[in-house]
């Protein structure tokens, strides 16, 4: 091994009092071998991440970026011209009343969907950690659900809640109540409701396991601490297990608001958006004036509206709900 400064070092040692210092024996440096290897395993690494890497930016970043330019453009999605016109897409999706009412409903459905799925999967995830015998039954058929695809769903309901032959209507009417028969996907009424509603059905089923297995990881010496110290039910509840559940709360929280402020799939198979526009959401009405309507200008300034109101609601919700979880 060399003799250079580079590949030794030299260690002082304190003498006795009133002799000078002792010059310990050089000791070889660090081998530069384990460096070399990490920087060549992250070039391994890398190499793995490239070709996933590669596609995302084709198929994610790089058109997400082109519809920004886009939403300053009247093209109209098929032609090779089009014109700029600057703000005019945006000044005219603010000035819509179509805009604002698919607005309305993705706010129902989004913050409705939100704090429903989490209300009863809690509720089904307390009481499945009370049962002592076939939680494994009944877990699995609380989570079942979840595997159907929302398009599959809505094209069952659909065939389910039709006004002349689904199961629903025939139901209502050999029980006896043919008056409370309704055009359940026709009534604007109530259509947006029905649609909240298959919504939550469909998609509880992840939520639930994600607060069974916080529920199953609360430490039992707090809960059996708080119980010796004189503690009821709601109050262990209260002051124990919903703390502890704090980050479970945050991730299907933000899970489902995400998944609320995009809902597409129940509207395109449930109503097409009808009667006339009443259910359309913004994920729905970007589709329809995109692709439907030739408008895909308009329809990318649009989706541009969607993206900022997804990542400022979420981080928003993200952020108050990390200060409960350090409150907690």
């Amino acid at each position: 091994m060399s003799d250079s400064p580079q590949a030794t070092a030299t260690v002082e040692v304190v003498s006795e009092p009133g002799l000078p210092p002792l010059a310990a024996p050089p000791v070889p440096a660090r081998v530069r071998a384990p460096r070399l290897r990490g920087r060549r395993g992250r070039w391994v690494l890398l190499g793995f991440i490239a070709p996933a890497l590669v596609v995302y930016l084709l198929m994610v970043i790089i058109p997400s970026l082109q519809s920004v330019e886009l939403s300053f453009t009247d093209w109209d999605g098929i032609s090779d011209d089009y014109a700029y016109i600057g703000f005019a897409n945006y000044a005219d999706i603010f000035a819509s009343g179509r805009f604002w009412n698919a607005v309305k409903n993705t706010l129902i459905l989004g913050l409705g969907s939100a704090v429903i799925i989490n209300a009863i999967s809690l509720v089904v995830a307390l009481m499945l950690d009370k049962l002592e015998h076939g939680q494994g039954f009944f877990r699995t058929a609380v989570y079942l659900p979840a595997l159907v695809s929302a398009f599959i769903a809505a094209t069952i309901w659909k065939y389910l809640l039709n006004f002349n032959f689904g199961f629903v209507n025939t139901l209502l009417r050999d029980l006896g109540m043919p008056d409370a028969a309704r055009d359940w996907l026709g009534d604007s009424g109530i259509v947006v409701w029905v649609i909240l509603f298959l919504t939550c059905f469909t998609l509880g089923g992840n939520t639930t396991l994600i607060y069974l297995a916080n529920l199953q990881s609360v430490p039992q010496e707090l809960l059996e601490a708080a119980r010796i110290d004189g503690a009821n039910r709601r109050q262990v509840f209260a002051n124990v297990t919903w703390p502890m559940l704090a980050g479970a709360v945050t991730v299907n929280m933000t899970l489902a608001l995400i998944a609320g402020w995009t809902i597409f799939d129940q509207v395109m198979v449930l109503t097409s958006g009808g009667p006339g526009f009443v259910s359309e959401t913004m994920a729905f009405f970007i589709y329809k004036v995109g692709f439907g309507e030739y408008r895909a200008g308009f329809g990318s300034a649009a989706a541009i509206v969607l993206f900022i109101v997804v990542i400022v609601s979420t981080v928003a919700a993200n952020t108050y709900m990390r200060k409960r979880e350090i409150q907690a």
